[in-house]
């Protein structure tokens, strides 16, 4: 009779052990993943599904976002895969998370009623500026300014230089050495000059228009010329030889007295100004080594010195035309689509 009693108070207490365990351990909570096509892929998506998410402004509001671009991979999944591009407001310089991400996907799903394959990027703004120029008109019921490069020259002479159309976007931030980017397209003013990135879509009509995104004033470099013989450090003389790369990677060597003196004569002339359009440009038309002496000196058609870029002037295209003619004199073919 006892035995039987303790194994009845033995039961229940295992029971009542495992009734508290349920009580007092909380579920796991499961989170809700939409990384992948709806359980059956050859559901058809509802209609217009592209153009109704690219027009989402609630979601994208809410998450502070804009959407750039949106596009469709057909072959991607029975029913293709779409990619969505948005950018940050008002920091457009900083990629969304992969906890934003998710979020924005979710907020998507749920609004359009539908899981399907989504592929989130952030347009982030490159550090270096896209356009530089000075403002020659501004068109106040538009909102759009009319900027001029003198820098960069559409022809060989330069008497066709660089003109492009800017407008603005509603978030366009706008930076000054003085403002936290408060500024508005009132602020600006004729002779302004600017440092542009944009949307990275261009209207091809003459001149060509640009969206801004973000637009920096800057103070133009000094107009003080610099002799090329005290940047690099060379009064040029006694050079006997000259080894010459061109943009297409052919070869010239020059050891002709002729020739060297000729040079030499044009480089002592060269006097150089800062340049306001510091922006990067991939390839030169050549770049050259000296050897005077013991020391060999560069000298590029990119004009960098010290990391400081400057602008060509009429010496410097009398140079570029002198070596392009060595040049071409005794390589065949050599810059190609080239006209100088």
């Amino acid at each position: 009779m006892k035995s039987i009693l303790l194994l009845l108070v033995f039961a229940f207490g295992l029971s009542s052990i495992g009734d508290q365990g349920d009580v007092t351990v909380p579920p796991t909570e499961v989170k809700r993943v939409y990384e992948l096509p709806s359980p059956n892929p050859a559901d058809p998506l509802p209609e217009n599904l592209q153009d109704r998410m690219f027009h989402l402004e609630n979601v994208y509001r809410q998450f502070s976002v804009k959407p750039m671009s949106i596009s469709k991979s057909e072959r991607e999944y029975p029913n293709g895969a779409f990619h969505l591009q948005l950018i940050k407001l008002g920091n457009h310089r900083e990629e969304l998370s992969l906890q934003e991400k998710s979020q924005i996907k979710e907020a998507i799903y749920k609004a359009t009623g539908a899981r399907f394959s989504l592929d989130i990027t952030t347009l982030v703004m490159p550090k270096e500026e896209e356009l530089v120029g000075y403002i020659s008109e501004l068109d106040k019921e538009e909102q759009k300014m009319l900027l001029v490069n003198p820098e960069a020259c559409l022809d060989k002479e330069c008497k066709e230089i660089e003109k492009f159309w800017v407008s603005l976007e509603d978030d366009t931030v706008i930076v000054t050495n003085n403002s936290d980017g408060s500024n508005k397209f009132e602020d600006l003013k004729l002779g302004d000059l600017l440092h542009i990135w944009t949307t990275q879509a261009v209207l091809l009509s003459s001149p060509p228009q640009y969206t801004a995104l973000d637009i920096e004033v800057v103070e133009p470099e000094e107009e003080t010329p610099v002799a090329l013989s005290a940047l690099v450090k060379t009064d040029f003389n006694g050079i006997k030889q000259i080894d010459v790369r061109f943009g297409d990677g052919k070869k010239l060597a020059i050891t002709d007295t002729k020739s060297l003196e000729e040079i030499s004569s044009i480089l002592k002339r060269i006097e150089l100004v800062r340049a306001n359009d510091k922006r990067t440009i991939v390839g030169s038309l050549y770049g050259m080594e000296l050897t005077i002496g013991d020391t060999k000196f560069r000298y590029g058609t990119s004009l960098r010195f010290d990391n400081i870029k400057y602008k060509q002037n009429s010496v410097t295209t009398e140079l570029n035309d002198y070596i392009v003619a060595l040049g071409r004199a005794s390589i065949p073919n050599l810059l190609p689509g080239i006209q100088r």
